[in-house]
């Protein structure tokens, strides 16, 4: 346990380091934006909440549902990105050789990687849960017990998925050694699908089910199951108890409380006796397999005499070699496939042209977030994982500036057609009239090429060469503060955008005058900012770049 403590020392002592080694401007605007973010999702939840919360018979039983789905989908994706950060922390580490040399028992290596891997895993559901208990615990008039109390559940919360995950990548490993980083993932998160599948199917069918209400007594039918949903052998529902326990004033929160308590110090514990049993032999294969893995020549490789081409076809190899890369990016467009295929199924009370519309704008909006997290998962970590070969470019006849635009046209055209796919599969199926479907995929190229552009641009300002994970890059600073703007940008373009919108639904649906100037205004200032937020970024990542001592 000293060895452990010790462990956690030196890495909060290197922790602080890096925040003090951070210049005053850079850490005011790290908190600004942070700050920034947080009261923002504050103020969102809050109207949210409020808006159910006034809905009379359903309202409260809406936004209990609504927490206990938000809290059920934060498990599995926490589960999701335990496994994928997982190989990374606990078997490719260059930093393991050092621990592992040291008289330290492994278990306490073991465990301090778990609180590391933790944080990296959870810190972006630590950014949308918080508001979202905090303007929960507003909204129902709780007392002061409930936010210690709810933050407390939260971070218990967290170690459940880690430690799960940390336990089903340990004993994959040591019953099939020879597995590679790519198919351990893969098996891992098929696993996990697999049992979250069961689960809907079998144990709580009801859960993501959406009801339609025809009459006054489906109605009441429908507002008394609401408070039902969810299993109760799931995480999720005991932290949704524990919150929702505050509500009504009774005491039936501190079982769930106790009872999560018990299952997250159990589920760590049993994940530190299997990796007392074969951590050091799964961590040892992992290594020797590796090494006796032959170095075929990969299907990408051409030798190239172009410069483009050459930086081109490098990134391309690092990528496909990279399993937690394509992994997690596959991941993503399933569930972004999944999401757009459901439209086809929602209750059609989208069969009125008023209610596509407004679909359509908000299915605009979430596509716009989700690029942005995708931005900074796999666009903002680009730069730094050049790493020590970034002297290498910057002593070549090559300017950084053609380098970062040959990177960026790379993931434009990634990122384009990710977003053009999305809007134009999920507009035919919501039926949308035809102005807004070519409009809407033209409003799209603009977010791509933003959104590409801060995230090139800012990780070029933010690089952190020393690091070869980026789930990590991605997680410092530098990436949380990117993350946040790039949201920032996504919901200024929305505000933007809503006048010409609200003209179009006013026209359209309740044949209300257009404002013109108003709309070719709205228009005007959305291709202005965009400009901005397209050149800006990408000369500050420029500029950063040129000024470094290579």
């Amino acid at each position: 346990m000293n060895d452990f403590l010790l462990i956690l020392r030196v890495r909060a002592r290197m922790f602080f380091a890096s925040i003090r080694s951070l210049s005053a401007i850079r850490a005011v605007s790290f908190v600004f934006v942070i700050a920034c973010f947080v009261l923002g999702a504050y103020y969102i939840f809050i109207r949210v909440f409020g808006y159910l919360m006034s809905v009379e018979v359903i309202g409260p039983g809406l936004l209990d549902r609504l927490i206990e789905m938000a809290l059920f989908v934060f498990f599995i994706m926490l589960l999701f990105s335990n496994v994928i950060t997982s190989f990374s922390t606990f078997y490719n580490s260059r930093e393991l050789d050092f621990l592992f040399s040291l008289p330290v028992p492994p278990t306490s290596i073991y465990l301090a990687k778990l609180f590391e891997n933790c944080l990296y895993a959870s810190w972006a559901t630590l950014t949308i849960a918080f508001p979202l208990i905090i303007a929960y615990g507003v909204r129902i008039g709780a007392p002061i017990l409930y936010y210690p109390l709810s933050i407390a559940s939260i971070v218990i919360y967290l170690f459940i998925p880690a430690a799960v995950a940390s336990m089903l990548i340990a004993i994959l490993l040591r019953i099939f050694p020879k597995l590679g980083a790519r198919e351990v993932i893969m098996i891992s998160i098929a696993f996990i699908l697999g049992l979250t599948y069961l689960y809907i199917k079998i144990n709580n069918p009801g859960l993501l089910k959406i009801f339609e209400t025809e009459n006054e007594q489906t109605l009441l039918l429908f507002a008394a199951q609401l408070t039902t949903v969810g299993g109760v052998y799931v995480p999720s529902t005991w932290l949704s108890n524990i919150l929702r326990g505050f509500s009504d004033g009774s005491a039936d929160w501190t079982f769930s409380f106790l009872l999560l308590s018990f299952v997250s110090l159990s589920t760590v514990l049993i994940s530190f006796l299997i990796a007392k049993a074969c951590y050091v032999r799964s961590w040892l294969s992992t290594g020797e397999h590796a090494s006796k893995r032959s170095r075929r020549k990969s299907l990408l490789f051409h030798p190239q005499r172009q410069v483009a081409r050459t930086i081109l076809f490098k990134d391309l190899l690092v990528f496909v070699r990279e399993p937690t890369q394509w992994v997690q990016l596959s991941i993503f467009l399933i569930l972004l496939a999944v999401y757009v295929f459901s439209l086809r199924k929602t209750p059609i009370y989208f069969v009125f042209p008023l209610w596509r519309t407004i679909v359509a704008f908000a299915n605009f909006a979430y596509i716009s977030f989700v690029l942005a997290t995708l931005g900074v998962r796999f666009m903002f970590p680009t730069m730094s994982l050049e790493r020590a070969g970034i002297w290498f470019i910057g002593s070549a006849p090559i300017s950084f500036k053609k380098v970062l635009l040959v990177k960026y046209f790379f993931n434009l055209v990634t990122a384009v057609v990710i977003i053009e796919v999305l809007l134009l599969s999920a507009n035919l199926f919501i039926r949308v009239g035809r102005g807004l479907y070519f409009l809407l995929p033209i409003i799209g190229l603009f977010v791509a090429a933003s959104l590409v552009s801060i995230n090139l641009g800012l990780g070029s300002r933010f690089p952190h060469f020393h690091e070869d994970n980026p789930s990590r890059i991605a997680a410092g600073s530098g990436g949380i503060i990117t993350a946040l703007i790039s949201i920032a940008y996504v919901g200024i373009s929305i505000v933007i955008l809503a006048t010409p919108a609200y003209n179009y639904l006013s026209h359209t649906f309740m044949r209300m005058p257009v404002n013109y100037l108003l709309v070719y205004s709205g228009f005007a200032f959305f291709v202005l900012f965009n400009i901005f937020t397209i050149i800006v970024p990408l000369r500050i990542g420029i500029k950063s770049l040129e000024r470094r001592d290579y």
